[in-house]
């Protein structure tokens, strides 16, 4: 919880604060300390399975979070001047991301509760992915921060969350839905939504990776950011919709 209270209270003195050296500084140390704050809420989530009052908190959290991210975010679009149409979607798109992930994740916490699966395996990795994701994120801070550092530290902090958000969609597609990976690969034995649920996780795979290698540029091409921002952003929500329902269906078996 702390380090979520952390990335707010950066997230809001970059928001409110005036133009300036300080406002950089608090934009771009937040742009890396966000995607360990998703990290932090899984681990809440899914490493605390033998507690059932720790999903009503843990949902609480998640949509605290996320209230103040859409709120701030807009407040921080607004101050740089962008146009109205972008603060109403940086507005959606995280109010989005706060409930359907809440919803998402729950869901995939009680299926695992009732599955009875405590695989300690799950916590290893994500620690390992928090691990990742904070070495990078450092890297990445000892290398620079500063106007002309934007575009770099927004690829690496793509990278960061596509680590955190493949391991989400792979927990609901492999351990909740009980889809086998070896058949997956070599037979394809997969319907059209499980299939679409696989596709957008190695899409955002391969956005996390061209993230990665556009973070170790000094100057990457902003078109080029933004770009794959956009194709990662598509995935997120067609790999929602996808999971979603296989989660939804293994539900009901």
């Amino acid at each position: 919880v702390a380090w979520l209270v952390g990335d707010s209270i950066l997230l809001t003195i970059a928001s409110l604060s005036k133009n300036g050296r300080g406002k950089t500084h608090a934009t771009h140390l937040e742009m890396l300390t966000w995607p360990i704050c998703m990290s932090m809420c899984c681990l809440y989530f899914f490493c605390t399975l033998d507690s059932s009052a720790v999903g009503r908190r843990a949902v609480g959290i998640w949509a605290g979070f996320w209230a103040h991210q859409a709120v701030f975010v807009t407040v921080l679009f607004w101050s740089e001047g962008s146009p109205t149409y972008q603060l109403f979607g940086a507005f959606l798109w995280h109010a989005f991301l706060g409930a359907a992930f809440a919803w998402l994740m729950n869901l995939i916490r009680s299926e695992l509760r009732a599955l009875d699966s405590l695989d300690t395996t799950r916590t290893t990795r994500l620690l390992e992915i928090m691990g990742l994701q904070t070495a990078v994120g450092v890297i990445a801070v000892t290398q620079g921060i500063g106007p002309k550092a934007g575009d770099r530290l927004a690829a690496t902090g793509l990278f960061q969350l596509s680590l955190c958000m493949a391991w989400l969609f792979s927990i609901a597609i492999f351990d909740v839905s009980g889809i086998d990976p070896h058949l997956a690969v070599t037979k394809l034995r997969l319907g059209l939504v499980e299939g679409s649920a696989l596709f957008f996780t190695g899409l955002m795979v391969l956005c996390g990776f061209s993230a990665y290698v556009l973070s170790e540029q000094s100057r990457p091409k902003q078109r080029a950011v933004e770009g794959v921002w956009g194709v990662f952003a598509i995935a997120i929500f067609g790999g929602f919709c996808c999971t979603a329902r296989v989660v939804w269906v293994a539900r009901r078996r």
